[in-house]
């Protein structure tokens, strides 16, 4: 029988392979770190405050609420960015900062502008349909004729119909005329202001047609008196038109946030802080600068 003669070293290799596995195993590539609170579900929290701000005309006490998961999320975001770079505990003021300056930015202060400008362009884009009047021009009449009718008690007997389509009438003029004047005098930065970011409250009336706004008042007007039998008849149904209304702004503010959450994240990720903050921010000695977990640090040291 042939016997193979054994290689020691090769034995005694093997035995120590075996020995020892890890060290003959390859390192395995570090992972790379994935940040949970810029990942969804969590990430989702952040945008709870876009959602309320946009649901803000139809449901203002929801729209608080919706800001407090939001606010919740930017705090701990922000201290999660001090505490740590990626996975490795290194607190930093100057990472803290910028976070919280990225967070103002791009989670509150832009998107609010972003949805009340989608409000007020989606209220004049109703100027090319039906009465060719803006939404809040529309809003504000049946406001008119909701207080009108209670103030001048419309549905009490014997009231006489051209009467109250006269009296009205000769109210809803001096409150269109009153609303021209009033919004004449602004300068131009409250108009601007007031078409932008207000949704034309201020100049809704006084911008639309004359010969418009006072046919739709009157119509209206005349729907109510004929079709509602007292107050709360009619207030129910003003208030389903308000709503309406209201809900199509709000339908403006939800596509104005939709289309430009992603360019506000990168117009503030790369412009305001890449290139205005973080310039700023080398020139500041943030090593001066107490840690969170120091503070009362040194009292306690001293008391000792």
């Amino acid at each position: 029988m042939r016997v193979t003669p054994v290689d020691r070293t090769s034995f005694h290799g093997a035995q120590n392979q075996d020995l020892n596995p890890e060290k003959n195993q390859p390192e395995k590539p570090k992972q790379q770190y994935i940040d949970p609170l810029a990942n969804w579900p969590l990430r989702g929290l952040g945008y709870t405050n876009d959602i309320g701000i946009a649901i803000n005309e139809i449901a203002p006490t929801v729209a608080r609420l919706f800001w407090v998961p939001a606010l919740m999320y930017f705090g701990a975001d922000i201290y999660d960015k001090y505490k740590n770079e990626g996975n490795e505990y290194d607190p930093s003021g100057k990472r803290a900062f910028s976070q919280a300056i990225f967070q103002a930015m791009a989670s509150i202060a832009l998107p609010t502008v972003s949805g009340h400008i989608g409000q007020s362009a989606f209220s004049y884009a109703s100027k090319v349909r039906g009465e060719k009047l803006s939404t809040n021009a529309k809003e504000q009449t049946l406001r008119f004729i909701c207080s009108h009718a209670v103030s001048n008690d419309v549905f009490a007997q014997g009231q006489d119909k051209n009467e109250l389509l006269k009296d009205f009438k000769e109210n809803f003029d001096n409150f269109y005329a009153h609303k021209k004047k009033h919004y004449n005098r602004k300068n131009i930065i409250v108009k601007v202001y007031d078409t932008l970011l207000a949704n034309c409250h201020r100049g809704a009336v006084a911008n639309s047609n004359e010969t418009r706004i006072k046919d739709f008042a009157s119509k209206e007007f005349e729907k109510i008196i004929t079709n509602c039998n007292d107050s709360v008849q009619m207030k129910t149904a003003l208030e389903k038109d308000i709503f309406k209304l209201k809900a199509w702004k709000s339908l403006g503010a939800f596509t104005a946030l939709i289309l430009t959450v992603g360019p506000i994240d990168k117009f503030v990720e790369h412009i305001i802080i890449k290139k205005f903050l973080e310039p700023q921010m080398d020139k500041i000695n943030f090593s001066k600068i107490k840690k969170i977990t120091d503070f009362g640090t040194t009292n306690a040291s001293k008391s000792a």
